[in-house]
């Protein structure tokens, strides 16, 4: 009975493998050439081209291949990493699967597991192509990482050590990297977390970094804190900076009240921001200080009137008023552009509108703010986990 079944779909394979070339585009032959000597011969002058990246040599050898037989897996496989080379996406998915089909029935997961990576690849690749040319919408791109991440889990149950001959540096580490870079791709930073274990870290270039990170909040209560170097993967620790109080020219920092030390919730976003609770949902720090309005020279940005709350990390003011006077003033979170800045500019003093006459220097002013301030350790990387470099040849 499985003899029977064997030979069934021997001629399925036979009658069905002509079609599949001519679905392709590819004109079969049923002459062998003249130069042919045997399969693994062909086969390999095919992967051997493939490498010297002849493709259309490598093709030719591969259909070769598939013609004179058509059980052996590895000629279709061939044929789907050369077109995915050649960029020809339909014909690549159709070997690939057929490869898939044939390495299932032959019991051969090492081949069905490299055809898996491929479709892998080539959906990355025709995402990457697909979106600068504008051929794909933000969703079909999308749906394509999806499918490429199944194809990839595929890989990895299939052979959690996988690499290949013919692309070396396409390997399990590698496949692993695509698949964080997808999720990234995606803002599912979480999940692109998951596929970066040591091994993976250890393969690239990283730094680790101390700074300030200063929160912003926008008209919808978002609250943002950019990384001032950005290249982020992975936030080691956060430690509170709120108490710095500003003493001239000097600057120095005091421990946190008690009642203010709180978990730190937050997600990375893109490469440079933490996107923290929004303002709807977290009580941040707020206080109600009464200062005195100075002036900041012109060349700093255009100077202006200002006021300096003594907390640093201000990135929501409720309200600024003069002390003797109810009446709202029109302001902005001062962000100098320009240096070299004195210490006590260091962030976030707000500047006065003169709308009212006695917006002036000297005058004390009632300002209501909230603040929150950070110091972030994290290790980055100039371009998110060189993952580029790694299929700069393939795009």
């Amino acid at each position: 009975m499985m003899k029977q079944i064997h030979t069934f779909w021997i001629i399925l394979l036979v009658l069905f493998t002509p079609m599949l070339f001519f679905q392709c585009g590819e004109e079969s032959s049923s002459d062998i050439p003249s130069e042919f000597t045997n399969v693994i011969d062909e086969l390999a002058a095919g992967w051997t081209a493939y490498m010297d990246g002849d493709y259309y040599e490598a093709k030719d050898h591969f259909i070769t291949v598939a013609e004179y037989d058509a059980e052996i897996a590895d000629a279709y496989n061939g044929l789907g990493w050369t077109y995915m080379r050649m960029r020809d996406f339909p014909s690549a998915a159709s070997q690939f699967s057929f490869v898939v089909s044939l390495a299932t029935l032959q019991g051969n997961d090492t081949l069905k597991a490299d055809a898996y990576a491929g479709l892998f690849l080539k959906g990355y690749v025709q995402k990457v192509t697909g979106t600068l040319s504008g051929e794909l919408n933000e969703t079909q791109a999308e749906e394509l990482l999806l499918q490429g991440i199944q194809y990839a889990d595929s890989v990895l149950h299939l052979d959690s050590q996988y690499s290949s001959i013919h692309d070396p540096d396409f390997d399990v580490a590698a496949v692993k990297k695509l698949m964080a870079y997808s999720f990234y791709s995606m803002r599912r930073f979480y999940d692109a977390m998951e596929y970066l274990d040591d091994d993976i870290l250890s393969s690239v270039s990283l730094d680790t970094v101390t700074e300030e990170v200063h929160l912003e909040s926008d008209a919808n209560g978002n609250v943002i804190g950019v990384l001032p170097s950005g290249g982020a993967i992975k936030v080691l620790s956060v430690t509170d900076q709120s108490g710095i109080v500003v003493d001239g020219d000097l600057a120095h920092t005091v421990d946190t009240a008690p009642e203010e030390v709180v978990y730190f919730d937050y997600f990375l976003r893109g490469d440079d921001e933490m996107v923290f609770a929004n303002l709807a949902d977290y009580d941040y720090p707020s206080k109600s200080d009464t200062v005195v309005a100075f002036s900041l020279p012109d060349y700093f940005d255009g100077g202006g009137i200002m006021v300096s709350p003594p907390r640093s990390g201000i990135f929501q003011v409720n309200s600024i008023h003069l002390d003797t006077l109810d009446v709202e003033l029109v302001y902005w979170i001062y962000k100098p552009n320009i240096g070299p800045i004195p210490p006590k500019f260091a962030w976030n003093f707000v500047k006065i509108v003169k709308s009212f006459d006695y917006v002036k220097v000297g005058n004390r002013f009632v300002i209501d703010y909230a603040f929150r301030n950070y110091n972030v350790t994290y290790q980055r990387t100039d371009d998110f986990l060189e993952l580029m470099r790694l299929i700069e040849n393939y795009l």
